[in-house]
């Protein structure tokens, strides 16, 4: 397990990762400022797990083609150790690949690569997937990356509030009450963007997600934790989370053989 910290970094801000599970740890200003949640088992031990080839618990096995295969909770990639493809000042690029393990539990060849760049403040986080295969590979893939909330000392996590780009879908201010059920998810935004700000400083973070279909925001039920996940997916609606047969679930990617697609996030301070 390499847990070696990776970091890149430009003019406005630095940001770590590690090759394990290709898990984004920080982001930082260029001012020192942190906006990832800093692992606590008290609330929750990771920051920014990779979602993939499936979303979502698995009580026991995920259904493939009429096949069970016994997938973990969220898929398997978090776990793995993934390795340095290229580094610059301002970018990383991990990668990994199905192996003996993978192909026991999800019968595709495959490469996955998480790509982080910093563009002025803004970090971009690719998940590139490949199926290295003659036959069409299905999948779920997705972000979980996990942000302070509150952001300053001296505010709650009530204060904070949700505001879409999309004009259509009103502002959801905070309550740790609306997360007693598990996630809420929102689909088919027609503006892919959305800001957690505090209501009244305007203040917070900015996150865009154009390839994704749905976005889920969560934080541990009862836990009163200081986090927020914003999580985007291709991967079913929670309706859908008992039933793991992953050719039922909505927005169930496909690739074709020897083909490849990319699926991009951002965030930003704002």
């Amino acid at each position: 397990m390499n847990t070696t910290p990776i970091t890149i970094r430009n003019e406005c801000a630095s940001v770590t990762c590690q090759a394990h599970g290709a898990e984004l740890l920080s982001y930082k200003t260029a001012a020192g400022k942190e906006y990832m949640w800093q692992k606590d088992p008290q609330y929750w031990a990771k920051t920014s797990p990779v979602l993939f080839p499936y979303i979502g618990a698995v009580p026991e096995t995920v259904t493939i083609h009429g096949t069970q295969y016994a997938i973990p909770r969220h898929g398997f990639v978090k776990d793995a150790d993934f390795q340095v493809a290229r580094q610059d000042e301002d970018c990383v690029v991990l990668q990994t690949q199905s192996s003996d393990f993978t192909s026991s539990v999800y019968p595709y060849d495959f490469r996955f690569t998480v790509t982080f760049r910093l563009t002025g403040p803004a970090l971009e986080v690719t998940y590139g997937v490949a199926n290295l295969g003659s036959q069409e590979m299905p999948f779920l893939v997705g972000g979980h990356p996990a942000f302070f909330c509150p952001m300053e000392e001296g505010e709650t996590f009530e204060e904070y509030k949700l505001v879409f780009g999309d004009e259509a879908v009103p502002d959801l201010h905070l309550a740790y009450s609306l997360f007693d059920n598990d996630a809420i998810l929102y689909e088919n935004l027609q503006n892919r963007s959305v800001r957690l700000i505090h209501g009244q400083t305007g203040k917070g973070l900015r996150f865009d997600f154009p390839d994704y279909p749905s976005v889920a925001f969560w934080t541990p039920v009862k836990k009163d934790a200081p986090f927020l996940c914003i999580e985007p997916w291709c991967g079913g609606t929670m309706d859908q989370v008992p039933d793991t047969d992953m050719l039922k679930k909505k927005y169930v990617q496909f690739l074709a053989g020897n083909s490849a697609k990319d699926y991009r996030f951002s965030f930003m301070p704002c």
